[in-house]
């Protein structure tokens, strides 16, 4: 059993350091933009990275999907009973000309669905940390109480849900507030994990260590 405790100990010390120092890098010295943008920037780009809160983008999106759908209905009649070639070179060209507007639509719908995205990660996170708490923390009474394979038994799913669900996470186009947020929320859990199990580490030992005294 103890080099069973040893080992499964140091993995997760090992895991949720490495987790914890990418967390840091990421959230607070990798840099954010790059020379390019400067040439590939736009007031679409420029309106999500100032973005505070969903509601901003949303109301941004609302006035974008309206100019578009106008668009498609102005496209629409302007393309009514044309031969099949005139149609498509006319159709080619009104994506050209109004191609701004169109980018514009999609890059705001793009940056909503992952504010989304990043919302729910949060929510997932802190629910199944806590039922990984709640598996680490039953685990630890069993333990304590002599039933040292069981207790083993939900200790092990406990750490590694607390640890999966604090692993880093994939950055795709969107606004840094949410981002930033989610990676606030990964790296305190992930210290709270490690810390969690430094200490539950350091009570078993002396635990241990009294049980072998008083049995001498």
């Amino acid at each position: 059993m103890r080099p069973l405790q040893i080992a499964l100990f140091l993995i997760a010390v090992l895991v949720l350091t490495t987790q914890a120092v990418r967390h840091v890098s990421v959230r607070f010295i990798e840099p954010r933009t790059s020379v390019l943008d400067q040439y590939e920037d736009t007031d679409a780009k420029k309106a999500i990275r100032r973005a505070e809160a969903l509601s901003d983008l949303v109301s941004q999106y609302d006035v974008a999907k309206k100019r578009v759908d106008e668009l498609d209905k102005e496209k629409k009649q302007a393309l009514a009973n044309k031969t099949k070639d005139e149609y498509d070179m006319l159709g080619d060209k009104w994506m050209e000309d109004h191609k701004e507007e169109y980018e514009r639509e999609t890059d705001l719908k793009a940056a909503i669905q992952q504010w989304e995205r990043q919302s729910n990660e949060i929510r997932e996170l802190r629910v199944f940390w806590l039922f990984g708490l709640a598996f680490f923390v039953a685990g630890a009474l069993m333990f304590a109480r002599g039933l040292k394979w069981i207790g083993t038994a939900f200790i092990i799913p406990g750490v590694v849900e607390m640890t999966w669900w604090t692993s880093p996470t994939i950055r795709f186009y969107g606004s840094d507030v949410e981002f930033d947020r989610l990676l606030t929320n990964k790296l305190v859990f992930t210290l709270v994990t490690l810390l969690l199990l430094i200490v539950a580490w350091c009570v078993n030992d002396r635990r241990r260590r009294y049980l072998e005294q008083t049995n001498r």
